[in-house]
């Protein structure tokens, strides 16, 4: 896998495809047949932390700080075939990874290197987190016979933890110091959720709570 260099009459660093393979979300780290680092894109130095000045010709486990996708490299190169996982990393974040490396060969089937490819899951993981914890919360409903009304399904996170609190008795200075908001926050949230629920007063929003079982 030979560097990307104008002399040799390949593409150069700056050409169409490089750059945009650069500016990929996804990571993409090019290694040669000795697993050192021949190029990164920016998304990979994001995802590992890494300075391509202080990368490129090195080894890539130098870069790889974090054990388990240090682990999940080693194996690879051991591997004869390409390599799949899921990873939580904790550096340089607290990450959620999807990766793959894949061996390149050259026309003859000699392994040249390889490509790393690293996909940062940890918002999709969230999303799909939160939905489970709706559908929970749905099933639950449904089956303990306290199914929440329809126009509560359009209300926020926010918004319904403010609206179950409202049902309890507390005032908006009280909601603001258990929800870690500004009262006047507190204040528009609960325009909000009047708005969306039809109510016309804070004792209406008391009642609409218990009605629904919602304290």
């Amino acid at each position: 896998m030979p560097r990307f260099s104008r002399s040799n009459g390949e593409c150069p660093d700056d050409c169409l495809i490089v750059q945009a393979v650069a500016g990929l979300s996804v990571g993409l780290v090019l290694a040669d047949a000795h697993a050192k680092v021949l190029w990164l894109n920016r998304a990979a130095e994001r995802l590992l932390g890494a300075e391509p000045a202080a990368q490129v010709g090195h080894p890539l486990e130098h870069a790889l700080k974090d054990t388990g996708l240090s682990a999940f490299w080693h194996d690879a190169l051991r591997s004869a075939e390409d390599s799949y996982g899921e990873l939580s990393v904790k550096w340089p974040r607290e990450m959620e990874l999807r990766l793959s490396v894949t061996r390149c060969q050259d026309p003859r089937g000699q392994s040249i290197g390889r490509a790393l490819l690293i996909y940062d899951v940890t918002v999709e993981r969230t999303v799909q987190v939160k939905l489970s914890q709706a559908v929970a919360t749905r099933l639950l409903a449904l089956t303990s016979g306290h199914m929440p009304p329809e126009p509560v399904a359009s209300l926020t996170h926010q918004e319904l933890r403010i609206l179950r609190l409202v049902g309890r008795g507390f005032g908006n200075d009280e909601i603001a110091l258990e929800t870690k908001i500004s009262a006047s926050t507190v204040r528009s949230h609960l325009k909000s959720l009047y708005r969306k629920l039809n109510l016309g007063s804070r004792s209406e929003a008391v009642s609409f709570a218990v009605r629904n079982h919602l304290v």
